[in-house]
């Protein structure tokens, strides 16, 4: 009779340990989930890395890519997209988004950053997109990490 006393907490343990999964980490979101979580906060380019996960030192990247930092990046509802400056709401640039069919791009019309952005994570803490820009002089696949800015 001991041993099942003894059981009971290993097995409360079990049980709460395999129910706090990461809610982040589930299946790829649907369009219509995509599409909010990209509205529902301005994103804030936090790094550039190389395929690997290896973040690429600022000087190594072109102008556009070292001015994205200081600006906050919204999707909009209506498929509009704003970039604003980060220590003001001055609105810099501005154009459209869509989801590609497939719902595995992002294609962002704005001048000096438009193109179709390949979606490799897309949560509401990250996301990350890929595509191919001047490194160091020399074009290559590279990922953009952003983060939400929460105010």
């Amino acid at each position: 009779m001991k041993r099942i006393f003894n059981l009971i907490p290993l097995l409360a343990v079990l049980l709460f340990v395999s129910s706090c999964k990461d809610k982040d980490k589930e299946a790829t979101p649907q369009p219509a989930e995509m599409s909010k979580i990209l509205v529902t906060y301005p994103w804030n380019l936090k790094s550039v890395t190389d395929l690997s996960g290896r973040a690429i030192p600022q000087n190594q990247l072109d102008i556009v890519a070292r001015s994205l930092p200081d600006m906050n990046i919204e999707f909009q509802a209506g498929n509009k997209v704003l970039a604003r400056g980060t220590g003001d709401s001055q609105v810099t640039n501005g154009g459209t988004w869509y989801l590609t069919e497939d719902s595995k791009g992002l294609d962002i019309n704005v001048s000096m950053i438009a193109g179709v952005f390949g979606i490799v994570e897309l949560t509401n803490s990250t996301m990350r997109l890929k595509k191919s820009m001047p490194i160091a002089g020399v074009e290559q696949e590279a990922i953009m990490v952003f983060a939400p800015v929460v105010r």
